[in-house]
């Protein structure tokens, strides 16, 4: 095993810092003429998946956000007042880097959150503005607390961005029945399991590996080798270092998970988002990168059983930033698919489905026109059990509505079938999976908060049964849930 730890990780990243000589002046450094009205969503999803890295808490996290947007409005630019560069407007005359190392967003998160984590500690009483104060040491020292809301409508975006890939397979004993997993992401990089019995979800602190998946890193699960069992899997992302774009693989022997092994050594690194499924129809699952930016180009990296072979693009333009992708086998091929939902307002809410051919995805054909408006949380999974995925929707809100849109094979019929009427509400995380084992997904939700319980409604083939409690302690905020 390649055991990985938090401290050698930042001190990788932050080594580069450590340069005795002093900074050579760029060639020419350029004032903005003017800065983007709106922010660059690749930008905020890589700074908070650093934050996450470094275990930041819920004021430093904010905190970033702020300086973020007042200095650049989550832009990584390449100019600013006098020597500041970069998304923080970081000044490489100041100690804060190379030009080159502040113009990687990664590297300047870094940067950025670590001198934060100790402006907080000593001051305990600071706001999140007073700490983005501390840190920016801006002429303007008001700026940081007067965009809060902005800061925190950009952090839930990214929040969501990162958690978009959370369909995946989770039936990690083998038995037909999918459980559920939930990574600590901290220090500890803890991952707990509770078996479905059918009826409830067993055990409450069982502990299935003891270091995978660091905080800011994607978890998954999938079956990786085909043996039946579901496997854990993590990507670092990163730009640069010596963790960046990894993808580490833990098997499952049914009663824990093996040490992680790297299977991957450059795959979804930045702000892409990664997934997990079986496109090529071998049995076993492979991984597939959306770059979710505007070229919208997706890859394909084929499990042989023991590794990923080398990435290889499959689609040329799907799911561009904004939109929420997803993976599916829609029309009962054996293959799964790619799936994306354009999440406008509801004259804008298509859904959109390439499907595989086993060596790449087909053109993007509009499959539905109105699923999953706006925040709503769509997820992809068989829940009426004809071996063809159809697609959920939650609307996680105070009507916690679910809508259900089956698949004919070549589209998703029912605009509005409302499949249960009160199942997450506001700040709990819904996922899908087939935990009795009849061959239909049924829906599960993770509380998180103070209660921290997990609730099920079953899938009759036409609707989801009323929620019920199947577990009373799993899945805590700030870990990530499966």
């Amino acid at each position: 095993m390649i055991r990985r730890t938090l401290t050698g990780l930042i001190l990788s990243t932050l080594a580069a810092t450590a340069v005795a000589v002093a900074v050579q002046a760029p060639a020419a450094h350029a004032a903005c003429t003017s800065i983007p009205a709106n922010h660059d969503p690749a930008v905020i999803v890589m700074v908070y998946r650093t934050a996450r890295s470094l275990n930041v808490n819920d004021k430093v996290m904010l905190s970033g956000f702020e300086a973020g947007w007042v200095e650049s409005h989550m832009n990584n630019l390449p100019c600013g007042d006098k020597s500041s560069l970069g998304v923080f407007q970081q000044r490489w005359d100041y100690g804060w880097g190379t030009p080159e190392q502040i113009m990687d967003v990664v590297y300047a998160s870094t940067q950025y959150f670590s001198r934060a984590i100790g402006c907080a500690r000593d001051n305990p009483g600071y706001r999140p503005g007073q700490v983005a104060q501390c840190v920016q040491r801006s002429g303007f020292p008001d700026r940081y607390d007067q965009v809060e809301g902005k800061a925190r409508a950009l952090w839930a975006e990214a929040r969501r961005v990162a958690e978009t890939a959370a369909n995946a397979s989770t039936d990690v004993t083998g038995d037909g029945r999918d459980d559920i997993l939930t990574f600590t992401q901290n220090t500890l990089a803890d991952v707990y399991a509770a078996p479905s019995t059918g009826s409830a979800f067993a055990g409450t602190s069982v502990k299935w590996n003891d270091f995978f998946a660091l905080g800011g890193e994607t978890a998954l699960a999938g079956d990786f080798n085909g043996d039946g069992r579901d496997d854990i899997v993590a990507f670092t992302h990163g730009t640069t270092g010596t963790a960046a774009g990894d993808v580490y693989v833990a098997l499952s022997t049914g009663t824990g998970f093996t040490g992680g092994a790297k299977w991957h050594d450059w795959f979804a690194p930045g702000a892409e988002v990664p997934a997990v499924g079986d496109v090529n129809g071998d049995g076993k699952d492979d991984i597939i990168t959306f770059t979710h930016n505007p070229a919208g180009d997706v890859y394909v990296a084929l499990s042989s059983g023991s590794s990923f072979g080398a990435g290889v693009k499959w689609h040329e333009f799907f799911a561009p930033a904004a939109e929420y992708p997803a993976v599916g086998d829609v029309n009962g091929d054996g293959r799964d698919d790619i799936i994306t939902f354009t999440q406008g307002p509801a004259t804008a809410s298509d859904v959109i489905v390439g499907l595989s051919n086993g060596s790449s995805f087909g053109p993007g054909l509009k499959w539905h026109d109105l699923f999953a408006v706006g925040a709503e949380l769509p997820r992809v999974g068989d829940v009426n059990g004809d071996g063809k995925d159809d697609i959920v929707t939650f609307t996680c809100n105070a009507d916690a509505d679910v809508y259900a849109a089956v698949s004919t094979g070549t589209s998703f019929a029912g605009t509005t079938v409302k499949w249960n009427d009160f199942f997450c509400t506001a700040g709990e995380f819904p996922i899908l999976g087939d935990v009795n084992g009849d061959g239909k997904d049924d829906i599960i939700v993770f509380t998180k908060g103070a209660t921290n319980d997990v609730y099920v409604g079953i899938s009759t083939g036409t609707g989801f049964l009323g929620g019920a409690k199947w577990h009373d302690f799993f899945g805590l905020t700030g870990e990530t849930t499966l």
